[in-house]
């Protein structure tokens, strides 16, 4: 009976390191890595303009450069080498929420009457296009960062073909803590700041 035992014994110990091995070699199943997705937002509770022009501003869709074409997150630490977040996307892409931004709190920052898009059947008086030229998180040498904002406006007329003004505006907004979701809040902050001097700036350049 010992020996019984005993050889039953010995055959489970020599067995255990094939089982062992043959589940260390099985594929583990993959999963499709995490994203965190954070948006571009602007407060709309603030009251626009009191004196509106009877005009009507068409509002051409929001353009980026190419590097802005994507929904990756941008950063610098240092140095012109741009690097992504891994683990972090916008939730569109930049120009797409900048655009819905501007949108939605057109009564805020508009001095015209309607805002519409390109072809919505009004006859516009205006022509607003706007560039996005950089939208990024720079990291400085003690851990602080600060999110960049850059973007061209140009106003014309669609009549003539005139443009009325232009200007390149540029925003640097310190950021709460040192990552993805602190950027993200920081420019948040200097989007709100943009849609103020927009503003300014269509009422002093379209008198």
């Amino acid at each position: 009976m010992s020996e019984i035992f005993s050889r039953r014994f010995r055959s489970i110990v020599l067995l255990g390191p094939i089982l062992i091995l043959m589940v260390g070699c099985a594929p583990l199943p993959s999963r499709p890595e995490a994203r965190i997705l954070l948006a571009l937002e602007v407060p709309k509770t603030q009251s626009g303009p009191r004196l509106k022009k009877d005009q009507v501003l068409s509002f051409d869709p929001v353009d980026a450069v190419p590097t802005l074409r994507s929904k990756r997150i941008l950063y610098r630490r240092g140095g012109p080498v741009v690097s992504y977040y891994a683990r972090h996307r916008w939730l569109a892409l930049p120009a797409e929420m900048i655009e819905q931004a501007c949108l939605e709190t057109s009564s805020r920052w508009s001095p015209y009457t309607h805002v519409v898009r390109p072809g919505q059947g009004l006859m516009a008086s205006r022509r607003l296009s706007i560039t996005l030229l950089r939208l990024e998180q720079e990291f400085e040498a003690n851990g602080q960062s600060r999110e960049r904002l850059e973007l061209f406006v140009q106003l014309a007329d669609p009549r003539s073909g005139r443009i009325v003004g232009q200007r390149h505006f540029r925003y640097r907004r310190v950021a709460p803590e040192g990552s993805a979701e602190g950027g993200a809040l920081a420019a948040d902050s200097a989007l709100a700041r943009f849609v103020e001097d927009l503003s300014d700036w269509l009422i002093r350049v379209d008198r």
